[in-house]
């Protein structure tokens, strides 16, 4: 009974995580009780891909330092410990792929329930006077906090939210019984588990200790912290090295990466607060214990006044923007409270300390626990529970504005404090008669419980479940999307599949099992994204898709299948009520033999898109871009002043209400005809020229918005023979600045017997490897149709070969005259040197585990870590805090 007794408050955070979650799943019919999913936004665009991706690399179908799946040949090294290194994430191997929509939901709430099991570990191991079940309803505040409500998405941030209190916990046994190991094992957990989010860790962890040593610097009995802590911190900075060090340096080279000081001096002072603080409202009950108490204006002890001042300082950024971006490594899309888990978690190990002090209390009424109030508290429950639950559904259009933009707007803010006033009152009344002591901590605990459900019950209605009824079909067409997995002949050699426009989220055609061009992660590459656009590819902000191009793009990037919308096509290879796939009309194998002269060819000709297609076609298969490609003019010009002239950039202004400009075209011989708009290359959310034009062809319309953040690539306006083909182009607002402009044909005669005379090596791939053969004349290169990478490894009859950048960003190396026996792997740049540091961080945590009980600092030693430590926080929070406000105030 006593075990059962002592268990009970380690086993009630998780069973009321899973309870409240399972009675939300049911009502609204999310897995399992239905086939809604949580899934939405990066978890449908970036997670459950990536999670498939993870299951063919486990399974010895793609390779992790390149692969094939994505980007044209990625190393996902970084991407896997940016999204999914979770111990959670093994669960994909007994799931099928189609089914991984569902298991996120699973995935969800066990990382919830962990979540809630650590809070209480920390409560249980370093707030030993807190009432084991108030710790117990603490923890289910954690686990149904704000953070986790606006970001589970994010999946693997719920990785970092429950080992945080852990964290906390190594911290405590730094401090109170000198454990160096229990602080490391933390941080190299924390900095594998997630790279990205570990820098907010480092952040906090190098301004926590200065305040706490600065705060205890006087004490004997801590004067060895600072040093223990150096230590600790070494050793896991090089446990984790082999994770880090790679990640970082593909980070470095990724299109995300920006200046930090333009960002600062653009930026608001004031952050989105609309969403900033809707997410902390979402925790109405911490709030209140913290306030209540906090203004009662009596003593309170050093340590809770030195975790007040932490959660001060994780305040300051939710609230003033150039902190916060340099909390999030000086920049970010969304998710503006990417560390926020710290910041409510500091509120509630406050919250702790006020419920477990002295004056907790009132002295005199302990244990007053009248029928009258169970009463009264009842009536409030009840009361609480049907307003949450009549306001949610009334009005959860506005509430749940963020789970269709990823920003609360105004209205939104508005209902959400209207809701968390409404709660706080609620709370109020029960905090305040805990306090005067007019129940007792049971009792308290019990109805606190209650009150929590209810409003859990609520957030997980309004962020969880409003995704799934956004779009009840979501589970439904990714199903349709999964079964065109595993449908082609594998046995073909090497090819890759596209589709012929934004069908579904990019990455899941890496996710069917195939080789594919597209990517969406924030490590997607600067040079891929960039050479991919020069090609005619769509791209924006760090997505790169497999739609555009030409037949010639297609062809050199081995695109030898498309997935389309379903016409019934005869040629379809595999089909189903949505989509069908087909064969593409040209393609070329993989490894490009040539004799040409690729000195000058590192990057992609200048100018508009279809001079590159000319370019490329002439440096290499040396034909004449001229005969491939026909720039076509306008025959027909109303309503448009035609600024072109002042070539390379085009400017075009509307001089009435109806401004168009038509191409009469005699197409001959067996034609595509393309349609372009493209200024510059970048990674932007949207271009000033988005939507500039509408498009038909022969009276139907092609496009009516084009350029367009899902579409703007080359348009391509379809293929013709023998036949008269009228474009009209309607221009739909002014246009200053625009690289590459006009109508253009790429003639297929031309283009088939290029290819027809292309010698290729016929290069296939297995587990992340490449191989094959080619006979070779003297001079000859091969040109490999792979994204560049320094990493590559490349050996030609088992020789390592140099190799070089070419056209953007493909790879070339030389061939010797003869047979050719080709293998390409890849290792990640920095990756046997993070491995060589981890190697070492294991030798010296290993050889510190035998000494740590006769480790001795001198006093020369103390003082100068205590400096270090402190100069160190103070360095931190001038860079991160002080001189960012400095540079936004006056730019």
């Amino acid at each position: 009974m006593d075990k059962l007794k002592k268990a009970l408050p380690f086993i009630f955070p998780p069973l009321a995580v899973l309870l409240i979650m399972g009675f939300a799943f049911y009502r609204h019919g999310l897995y399992p009780f239905g086939d809604g999913t949580v899934s939405w936004c990066d978890m449908s665009q970036q997670v459950i891909p990536l999670l498939t991706d993870f299951k063919d690399i486990f399974t010895g179908k793609d390779g992790m330092f390149l692969n094939f799946h994505n980007a044209g040949g990625m190393d996902l090294w970084g991407v896997f410990f940016f999204f999914i290194a979770s111990p959670y994430t093994l669960l994909v191997l007994f799931v099928d792929k189609a089914d991984i929509i569902y298991l996120v939901n699973i995935l969800t709430v066990l990382k919830m329930m962990t979540a809630a099991v650590t809070a209480q570990i920390y409560f249980r191991s370093c707030q030993k006077k807190l009432d084991p079940y108030i710790g117990a309803v603490l923890s289910v505040i954690y686990a149904f906090c704000g953070y986790g409500m606006f970001y589970y998405q994010n999946n693997i941030w719920l990785d970092m939210m429950y080992l945080f209190p852990l964290l906390m916990v190594a911290f405590r046994e730094l401090f109170e019984k000198k454990r160096i190991i229990p602080y490391t094992v933390m941080l190299t957990l924390m900095m594998i588990v997630n790279y990205y989010i570990s820098y907010m860790i480092v952040v906090f962890i190098m301004i926590f200790m200065a305040l706490c040593c600065w705060r205890y610097r006087k004490e004997e009995k801590y004067k060895d912290v600072p040093c223990r802590f150096v230590i600790g911190s070494l050793l896991g900075a090089l446990l984790s090295a082999v994770v880090w060090m790679p990640c970082f340096l593909q980070f470095l080279s990724s299109g995300r990466s920006k200046s930090v000081i333009q960002q600062i001096e653009t930026a608001s002072f004031i952050t989105n607060y609309n969403t900033t603080f809707c997410l902390l409202l979402s925790t109405a009950s911490v709030i209140v214990i913290v306030a209540v108490f906090l203004l009662d204006g009596k003593k309170r002890s050093k340590r809770l006044n030195t975790d007040l001042i932490m959660l001060f300082l994780m305040l300051v950024p939710i609230l003033i923007e150039p902190a916060n971006l340099m909390w999030h490594t000086g920049s970010y899309m969304s998710f503006p409270c990417r560390y926020a888990f710290i910041t409510i978690f500091f509120a509630l190990i406050c919250a702790g300390y006020f419920l477990s002090s002295e004056n907790a209390v009132a002295k005199g009424k302990k244990n007053c626990d009248h029928f009258v109030i169970f009463l009264i508290l009842a009536a409030l429950i009840y009361g609480f529970y049907n307003f949450s639950e009549g306001f949610v559904e009334n009005n959860r259009d506005g509430m749940s504005k963020y789970t269709k933009s990823l920003w609360q707007d105004s209205t939104a803010f508005e209902l959400c404090l209207e809701f968390f006033i409404v709660a706080a009152a609620f709370y109020t009344v029960i905090v305040l008669l805990h306090k005067k002591g007019w129940i007792s901590k049971k009792i308290f605990a019990v109805f606190l419980a209650m009150f929590v459900a209810a409003e859990s019950y609520a957030n997980v209605n309004i962020y969880m479940v409003s995704p799934s009824m956004n779009n009840t079909l979501r589970a439904a067409n990714h199903q349709k999307i999964m079964d065109l997995s595993d449908r082609l002949d594998e046995t073909e050699g090497f090819y890759r599949v596209k589709t012929a426009s934004k069908l579904f989220e990019v990455n899941l055609v890496g996710s069917m099992g195939y080789n594919s061009l597209s990517h969406y992660t924030s490590l997607t590459s600067r040079d891929y994204m960039y050479m991919m656009k020069q090609l005619g590819y769509s791209s924006y902000w760090m997505e790169v898709g497999s739609y555009g191009g030409t037949e010639l793009t297609d062809a050199l990037l081995s695109v030898k299948y498309l997935i389309e919308k379903g016409t019934g096509s005869a040629d379809a290879v595999y089909s189903n009520d949505t989509y069908e796939i087909v064969p593409t009309e040209y393609y070329l194998p993989l490894g490009i033999v040539t004799d040409a002269d690729l000195s000058g060819s590192e990057e992609l000709s200048t100018g508009t898109r279809s001079n590159v297609q000319k370019k490329l076609f002439e440096q290499l298969f040396g034909g004449n871009g001229n005969e491939l490609i026909t720039d076509y003019e306008y025959t027909t010009i109303y309503g448009v002043q035609d600024d072109s002239n002042f070539k390379p950039n085009y400017t075009l202004t509307t001089t009435s209400d109806v401004a168009y400009m038509d191409y009469s075209i005699d197409v001959t011989d067996k034609q595509t005809l393309y349609f372009d708009c493209f200024d510059k290359l970048s990674n932007s959310l949207s271009e000033d020229i988005n939507g500039s034009f509408m498009v038909t062809v022969n009276g139907q319309v092609k496009q009516m918005d084009y350029p367009s953040q899902s579409s703007n690539g080359l348009l391509k306006l379809g293929k013709f023979e023998n036949e008269h083909v009228n474009v009209r182009v309607t221009l739909k607002k002014d246009i200053t600045s625009c690289r590459s402009y006009g109508v253009f044909g790429l003639h297929h005669n031309v283009l088939e017997k290029a290819l027809e005379q292309a010698q290729t090596a016929g290069l296939t791939d297995s587990d992340g490897k490449l191989s094959g053969s080619v006979n070779a004349k003297a001079g000859q290169k091969c040109v490999l149709q792979i994204p560049y990478q320094e990493g590559l490894k490349i050996k030609v009859n088992g020789k390592a070969v140099s190799y070089d950048k070419v056209f953007g960003d493909l790879v070339s190396f030389d061939l010797q005259e003869g047979e050719n026996t080709i293998t390409v792997t890849s290792v990640p740049k920095g990756f046997y040197a993070g491995l060589a540091l981890t190697i070492a961080g294991i030798a010296l945590t290993a050889g510190f585990f035998f000494i740590r009980k006769k480790l001795k600092f001198g006093e020369t030693m103390e003082a100068a870590a205590l400096v270090a430590v402190i100069g160190a926080g103070a360095i931190v929070i001038i860079v991160v805090y002080v001189a960012p406000c400095i540079l936004n105030i006056y730019s």
